[in-house]
């Protein structure tokens, strides 16, 4: 018996143990745990919200080791997360996504951290600490959410400080590969109005890979992050202050590359030579590469009431940058066959304002009504040096540098109103109305032979020309987008619901450009009109949630991104989506739960693409990152034990096949994998300490993270292996 198949025996008959002691002892909850959430902006159950909606709590996040945006994934279904790099996570749900990277780009789901939208997709996907919940909206979220939340959104809500109570919590962890984690809360009232609090997070760790032949690891990462809020209530007014910071830092990636039926044979056959007795952990990546991103911002809130409104107001000024340099070929130097070089350096700010009325009337309607601002200024610019030698043609070769300086801005007026038409019956119609503007200022240049034509970077026919003197475009899009939906209380624990939203996504100006003209040719925007029906439900006694959303979407004018060979082609298509998701949780017994989702995905282009480089023939080819099936299933249990109270949860997350790439190169695909996490905790009853026991990926199942393609070459990052570790919590007060 291998250790893998071994560990998935374990990590089977751990479940069937927690069940076997789930017969007694204190209990998890008398019901299961239904979360409350503010994605309508006011405060309702999860199970009263007419869209498809994941939460997780903080108790969610500690007991399933969710660390990050990518565990949140795991476990929504639907929702599928890749990362390029700390700087460009590629984040989809429903099939609905971008791997845009152009200072006039947007991602296609929307995160905001405190109801404030990032803009920058590196900016959103950070390191999770001091957490009070995360919620997943699915389907497009045009009216609320409004800019670029075309796929959905995503919804993280940091802890308040507390008026109420003093305390301290600090975590420490280890791990192998040299895990470590440090994290504290502090917080504490400041007199009798006011309150403030303290998270801080540190992490590391060495790396899952080995650099061939140094033996130096790659992929060793280190985080660290600081935020601090006050708030205060001064008469019919509440305040939140809040400033944070973060810095990441990686030390490469370790590339493999990966062949496919179209590969040259002669590129096969130097490849298998070149890697004969190593395995997927082992890679020519040069040691010295690396990623950095620092993340800053301050918010501040203001709250108060003016009649029988209720009034917000949510200012914001943030910054990112990062930085990388990554060895994308993966192949010894010397002697390379095929060596790609990618420096890169993004800076970016931005500042959001929004002014929010609301109010609840006698009848139970409740409506909303905004104006939003939102002003983004971002620096790029990117360097790829790219050394060829046979079989590939010496014309592959080139050295180029792409500079973006882009000014991204918005504006939007909302409202949306529920309106009870009936005891059991609502109605819900809103609507937004978003202005956009871009403008850029875009070179390319060629490092090897100035003022002369592209060598290679891009290459395409025809060939790509230098623009060393700049170019600059303005282009802007006013687009309305709604919702309407009805939602039914057919039983005291049935919501029926069914709406139809449209979705926008706003035009962009592509990166790596071959000439002036694709520089400042804007692609046009995305459509999305989605129409879905849902059930929330609650059985057994409330000890059950079972919850189901159908839904068909007609995606117009898709921004698609592809390298054909080493030229970016850029331009938009149409594509249909149909799909299904369930989500339930069970309470067994007083102290045993199970649970999981599960998610259909019918994803497909309906249009070729007419782009630079001509016709590209994607009519009848998978989304990306659009698995067919995906689902996740949980078994988590409480009992005392030794004076104390013992908790565990096991997770299987399995992921159907996907391509990472439009023209559904088999050097793309990913196929289907699973993986097992499993978290054991313990606690003395009368302290307020407990210890865990954490694993990751317990089968050791091998699977891309990311693959980039390069002339019919699939050039891979492969995700973590098994990992396990310890955690010390303790809280002092409160």
């Amino acid at each position: 018996m291998n250790r893998s198949k071994a560990l998935l025996r374990l990590s089977v008959g751990a479940m069937a143990l927690t069940g076997a002691l789930a017969t007694a002892g204190t209990a998890i909850a008398q019901s299961a745990e239904i979360i409350t959430v503010t994605s309508q902006r006011r405060e309702q159950s999860v199970q009263d919200v007419p869209v498809a909606v994941t939460a997780f709590s903080a108790a969610d996040l500690r007991d399933s080791s969710i660390d990050g945006v990518e565990g949140i994934a795991e476990r929504t279904p639907g929702f599928t997360m890749t990362r390029f790099n700390i700087g460009e996570p590629q984040l989809y749900i429903r099939g609905i996504g971008s791997t845009s990277d152009s200072a006039a780009g947007d991602p296609s789901v929307a995160v905001s951290i405190d109801e404030v939208y990032i803009g920058r997709a590196g900016g959103g996907a950070l390191s999770f600490f001091d957490i009070e919940r995360v919620e997943v909206l699915r389907g497009p979220q045009g009216t609320l959410y409004g800019r670029n939340a075309a796929g959905g959104a995503v919804n993280i809500i940091t802890a308040r400080p507390d008026m109420t109570q003093s305390f301290g919590e600090f975590t420490f962890g280890y791990g192998d590969y040299n895990d470590q984690h440090v994290s504290a809360v502090l917080n504490g009232p400041m007199g009798e109005n006011a309150a403030g609090r303290v998270a801080f997070l540190y992490q590391s760790n060495d790396g899952y890979s080995t650099s061939v032949p140094s033996g130096d690891d790659l992929g060793g990462s280190s985080t660290w992050g600081v935020r601090g809020a006050i708030s205060w209530d001064a008469g019919n007014w509440s305040f939140l202050a809040q400033a944070d910071y973060a810095s990441d830092e990686t030390d490469g990636q370790a590339r493999v590359p990966v062949v496919g039926p179209n590969t040259n044979p002669a590129f096969i056959g130097l490849i298998g030579a070149i890697r004969t007795g190593l395995d997927e952990r082992q890679s020519f990546s040069d040691p010295d590469t690396f990623q950095e991103r620092d993340s800053w911002g301050v918010l501040f809130r203001a709250d108060t009431t003016i009649g029988d409104m209720d009034f917000t107001s949510l200012t914001s000024y943030r910054g990112l940058e990062f930085s990388w340099f990554d060895d994308l070929g993966g192949l010894p130097t010397p002697p390379y066959v095929l060596r790609v070089e990618d420096i890169n350096q993004d800076e970016a700010w931005q500042f959001t304002q929004e002014f929010r009325l609301s109010r609840t009337l006698d009848n139970g309607a409740f409506w909303v009504a905004g104006l939003y601002l939102f002003n983004e200024e971002v620096d790029r610019n990117e360097q790829f040096i790219v050394d060829a030698r046979a079989p590939l043609p010496p014309i592959a070769s080139g050295d180029v540098t792409f500079f973006q300086e882009a000014t991204n801005q918005s504006a939007a007026l909302f409202a949306q109103l529920t309106l009870p038409l009936a005891d059991t019956l609502n109605l819900t119609v809103g609507g937004r109305l978003t202005y956009d503007s871009k403008d850029i200022f875009a070179r390319g240049v060629d490092n090897a032979t100035p003022g002369g034509p592209f060598p290679g970077i891009p290459l395409g026919p025809p060939p790509g020309v230098a623009y060393p003197a700049g170019a600059s475009g303005s282009e802007s899009w006013t687009e309305p987008t709604w919702r309407l939906a009805l939602d039914w209380q057919a039983a005291d624990n049935v919501m029926l619901y069914a709406s139809y939203d449209r979705g926008y996504k706003s035009g962009l100006y592509p990166s790596q450009a071959q000439s002036a003209v694709q520089a400042t040719t804007a692609l046009e925007p995305e459509i999305l009109d989605n129409f879905e029906v849902g059930m929330k439900s609650t059985f057994a006694d409330g000890r059950g949630i079972f919850n189901l959303a159908a839904f068909y979407t007609d995606y117009q004018s898709l921004q698609v991104y592809e390298l054909l060979g080493l030229a970016l082609s850029t331009s938009n298509a149409d594509a249909e989506i149909r799909g299904a998701e369930a989500e339930l949780v069970f309470q067994l017994t007083e102290n045993f739960e199970i649970g999981g989702s599960y998610a259909y995905l019918d994803a497909q282009y309906t249009t070729d693409a007419v782009s630079n480089l001509g016709v590209l023939p994607y009519n009848g080819n998978q989304l990306t990152r659009s698995p067919e099936q995906q689902y996740n299933i949980y078994a988590a249990v409480e009992m005392p034990i030794a004076s104390g109270t013992a908790r565990a949860r096991v997770d299987y997350n399995w992921t159907g096949d996907y391509y990472f790439d439009p023209s559904n190169a088999p050097e793309t695909l990913v196929e289907s994998y699973g993986t097992v996490d499993a978290r054991l905790s313990w606690g003395p009853d009368d302290a307020n300490w407990d210890i865990s026991l954490w694993g990751r990926n317990l089968t050791d199942e091998l699977y891309p993270s990311h693959i980039i393609k390069n002339l019919d070459i699939g050039f891979t990052v492969f995700a973590p292996p098994r990992t396990f570790g310890a955690q010390f919590r303790m809280r002092l007060g409160g």
